[in-house]
């Protein structure tokens, strides 16, 4: 933080008050940012990165690194499209925002005003529940509620209207309004509160009135719009440290190369105004935006190195004091990809990084570039990750030698393969295949091809699922329930690892069997 000192004495003219700096930051150089995205990419093992610093408006840095795959080594440029993910948010919050500047909507409005089919666990919630509500991660629902509606591939993405009619039936685990917990179906509904007013997809009406009007020329919300395919950098895993190419989530999210991202950030820092000064969304709207309506727990990290003392969501934005200035941000991380973008407004600068991996390069890399417009002694972030990933792997080799083994079971379960066997049903979620074929047990979800494996047997009636697909680092224990007549009425999951990803939420499935295999 930047502190100015005066000394006043009586008598002494304005000119001469003396001024005197405690602290001097250090603006990273363009040469001292290349070397620091190396770094990223080298350590953190990521194949290709975009980013792009703005200050005061101007581009002072934009650049692609790295390649879009390991398998075809072509470049990263600042044309490369990639995929967003939950940076979406803040476009369907500025599209939302567009329809409150002109009096189509309030953004305490009430959803079933607009979506009368919208219907929460709790009648008072959904009577209450308004479009501020959709946006702000404080529902009552647990963390991830409901996103193996639309995870992990396109595939598995459920209609809106399916989504709207399986919310009844998520349990909230804290009261309406209390504590924050992200949920991505909320925006999905946000979603559809627009098409309602728009009369027009989301996505078409983003593109109309937010991309266009900034001439993000290459960006699409939606990827069948895609141009020029071979501009895409293609998503990346680790399996067990190898680096592999894995499959696109291809839902309708923004598709976007670094450039257009300048211009999505330019529009921020301006407050909402376009290059030729005219508003795209009030000043307002930008404001009501950017103010914080949820409190979040502060994260250790930026605790300790940013000195944070609150974090916030607001209407699509995270929002937190970094060392001393409001620091406003979102990140997105769908199979494959991670971005982040962050602003530092009463320094007029911004950060975007995009990446083709699974990791936290992308927000250690904003991190950095940021601190370095506020601190003399910056945080080197990507060290801090690196630092925290060798950290992470020794303690995972540590676990193994000392954890009870999963061992896999050497005899049989103590009922017959095929009486596992049938189609099971979860309210909200749909129906998941177990089938016996070849004295093996298999397990598939019907939404989407992801979810497919085998069902390894560990003791009594406990599986494991592991997946064929195994960039999804998601195996789950599979736990049968045995009724009174010793039939299988139902199973219940848990993921393995407590890394795995919040939006596999096996745990909260209640799958009752409907039928046997025939």
């Amino acid at each position: 933080m930047n502190y100015i000192k005066k000394f006043v004495f009586t008598g002494v003219a304005l000119s001469q008050l003396i001024f005197a700096p405690l602290c001097i930051s250090a603006q990273l150089t363009p040469k001292q940012i290349d070397a620091l995205v190396e770094k990223a990419k080298d350590e953190l093992n990521v194949p290709g990165v975009a980013l792009a610093v703005v200050k005061s408006g101007e581009v002072v840095h934009a650049k692609g690194y790295g390649v879009q795959s390991i398998e075809n080594n072509t470049p990263v440029n600042t044309d490369t499209l990639f995929q967003v993910a939950s940076i979406s948010k803040s476009f369907v919050t500025a599209a939302l925002a567009l329809l409150v500047d002109e009096n189509k909507l309030s953004w305490n409005d009430k959803v079933i005003d607009y979506l009368p089919q919208f219907q929460m666990y709790d009648p008072w919630v959904t009577r209450e529940f308004t479009i501020r509500d959709l946006l702000t991660h404080r529902s009552g629902l647990p963390l991830g509620a409901g996103d193996l509606l639309q995870w992990p591939d396109a595939q598995a993405h459920a209609t809106p209207d399916e989504i709207i009619s399986a919310l009844k039936y998520l349990k909230p685990t804290s009261s309406f309004r209390s504590e924050y917990a992200y949920n991505n179906l909320m925006y999905t509904v946000a979603e559809e509160v627009i098409r309602v007013i728009t009369k027009m997809p989301w996505d078409q009406y983003v593109e109309k009135a937010l991309i266009a009007p900034l001439k993000m020329t290459h960006c699409v919300a939606n990827p069948t719009r895609i141009n020029i395919p071979s501009k895409r950098a293609i998503p990346h895993m680790e399996v067990d440290g190898t680096l592999q190419t894995t499959f696109f989530k291809d839902d309708n999210q923004i598709n976007c190369d670094i450039a257009g991202m300048v211009k999505w950030t330019q529009l921020f820092l301006s407050k909402g105004k376009l290059p030729d000064g005219q508003d795209l969304f009030s000043e307002k709207q930008h404001a009501e935006m950017w103010k914080p309506v949820t409190l979040k727990k502060v994260a250790y990290i930026d605790q300790k190195y940013a000195q944070t003392h609150f974090q916030a969501y607001g209407l699509g934005w995270n929002l937190m004091d970094f060392h001393g200035h409001l620091h406003v941000s979102h990140g997105g991380a769908v199979q494959g990809m991670t971005s982040h973008i962050a602003f530092l407004p009463e320094k007029d600068v911004a950060v975007i990084a995009l990446t083709n991996q699974w990791s936290r390069a992308a927000q250690g890399l904003t991190a950095t570039i940021l601190e370095h417009y506020i601190e003399a002694k910056p945080t080197n972030y990507i060290d801090v990750y690196i630092e925290g990933n060798k950290r992470y792997k020794a303690y995972k080799k540590q676990q193994k030698k000392t954890e009870k083994p999963l061992h896999l079971s050497t005899t049989k379960p103590p009922m017959a393969l095929n009486q596992y066997a049938g189609t099971y049903q979860d309210n909200w979620y749909g129906t998941v295949d177990i089938t016996e074929t070849d004295s093996e047990l298999n397990i598939k979800f019907s939404r989407g091809n992801a979810l497919s494996g085998k069902l390894a047997h560990i003791e009594g009636n406990r599986f494991v699922a592991k997946w064929h697909d195994r960039t999804l680092n998601a195996d789950a224990f599979v736990k049968f329930d045995v009724d009174f007549e010793g039939k299988v009425s139902g199973f219940k999951m848990k993921a393995v690892s407590r890394s795995t990803d919040f939006s596999y939420n096996f745990h909260d499935l209640n799958l009752k069997r409907v039928s046997v295999q025939e």
